[in-house]
């Protein structure tokens, strides 16, 4: 027999496939997984499987924007097309144009019984969060040491606030051992203390990929967990049952360093502009006291000076009284004001010949009681 060479082998098997009728016209049932969409070209790839095998999948551009349905890993589908066999790489795959769901795939209905039996039992109740600090120092991030996840977050964390501390604990985030692993350091961390928050973190994949994250004993540790934690896995389309557990869900690790550490700068601008709003409403308060202050001067220096002059209408008025009442005044009217032992001596202080002192307006006049009569005896006498 002639030896065939590969590219003649990879024909002949080509020419097979595609005047096959029935791998032309297939119907194949299974689970997505690892679905991906072509940035360029809007292609979609992904793998159909069960639970003994997998076969590669494309659906062409022109096939895709004709389909209503959206995959997703998980869902369980029937997929119409043919088979292609490409000659240069000797592999084949289905060449899908038309996609519908035919159900869940056994990871999605675990992952949706999981979650409305933990969802039922109050694990992801609203009320149970822990607010996150507003102003954290030190933070936890539980991620694979060589995966982009832990680089995205310090790069963001680190042009956010560079003071920041971030402490990798290098953690599994991916096959059997994960769900043990993530257990254990979460853990670690708590017992360590001085952390703020604690990050999960790893990349996007398919719920294979993410099934550490998906697992009971993980929701249940996670929520439990002193400390404020945050759910950073997957890309912003991927859900895992630690995000509805953890008291914060991040679309990515990017995000999450977003939201868990302020913009330093930003944060300056705030107080500046702050402090320049404080300052303008004291120069205003300033301003406006300064004038109110004025109003109330000059209104007291009018009410002084009314005071002032009432004070001296009645000093003017008590001088006149006191004037009146002057015992010289009286004098010149003709009264004359006597003193004995000298001290002014009303009439029964007079006995008959005491020193008196008379005074007249003019001079005083020295003088001997000759006599002394009453009112009485002097109407008598007249």
């Amino acid at each position: 027999m002639q030896a065939l060479t590969v590219s003649a082998l990879n024909d002949y098997l080509k020419d097979l496939v595609d005047t096959d009728i029935v791998l032309n016209n297939l119907i194949v049932e299974g689970e997505i997984s690892n679905f991906k969409k072509s940035t360029t070209g809007g292609h979609w790839y992904f793998t159909l499987k069960d639970a003994a095998a997998q076969v590669s999948c494309v659906v062409f551009a022109n096939f895709t924007a004709r389909l209503k349905y959206s995959p997703r890993d998980g869902d369980s589908v029937q997929a119409r097309g043919k088979l292609a066999v490409f000659n240069k790489r000797g592999t084949y795959s289905l060449q899908i144009y038309f996609l519908e769901l035919a159900g869940l795939g056994d990871l999605a209905r675990a992952f949706a019984e999981l979650k409305d039996k933990l969802d039922i039992e109050g694990l992801f109740a609203p009320e149970r969060k822990k607010p996150l600090p507003p102003y954290p120092r030190k933070i936890a991030v539980l991620a694979a040491p060589e995966g982009a996840a832990i680089h995205d977050i310090i790069t963001v964390a680190k042009r956010r606030d560079p003071n920041i501390e971030i402490h990798l604990y290098p953690t599994l985030v991916q096959g059997g051992a994960a769900t043990q692993n993530i257990m254990e350091n979460l853990d670690f961390v708590q017992e360590v203390g001085g952390y703020d928050v604690v990050v999960l973190a790893r990349g996007g994949g398919s719920l294979e990929d993410l099934q550490a994250f998906n697992t009971e004993a993980v929701a249940r540790a996670v929520a439990a967990c002193q400390l404020p934690t945050v759910s950073a896995v997957g890309h912003e389309v991927d859900f895992s049952i630690t995000d509805f557990a953890a008291d914060l869900r991040a679309a990515t690790p990017s995000v999450a360093a977003e939201l868990i550490v302020p913009d330093k700068m930003e944060l300056r601008q705030k107080i500046d502009a702050m402090a320049d709003f404080l300052q303008s409403g004291l120069e205003r308060l300033l301003t406006d006291q300064y004038q109110d202050l004025a109003y109330a001067g000059q209104r007291l220096d009018e009410l002084l000076k009314r005071v002032l002059e009432k004070a001296k209408e009645n000093c003017r008025y008590l001088a006149d009284r006191l004037e009146d009442l002057n015992p010289l005044q009286i004098l010149k009217r003709g009264f004359a004001l006597v003193e004995k032992d000298d001290q002014p001596a009303a009439f029964s202080e007079i006995k008959k010949d005491d020193l008196l002192n008379i005074h007249l307006t003019g001079g005083r006049v020295e003088a001997r009681a000759l006599n002394v009569y009453t009112a009485a005896s002097a109407q008598i006498d007249n």
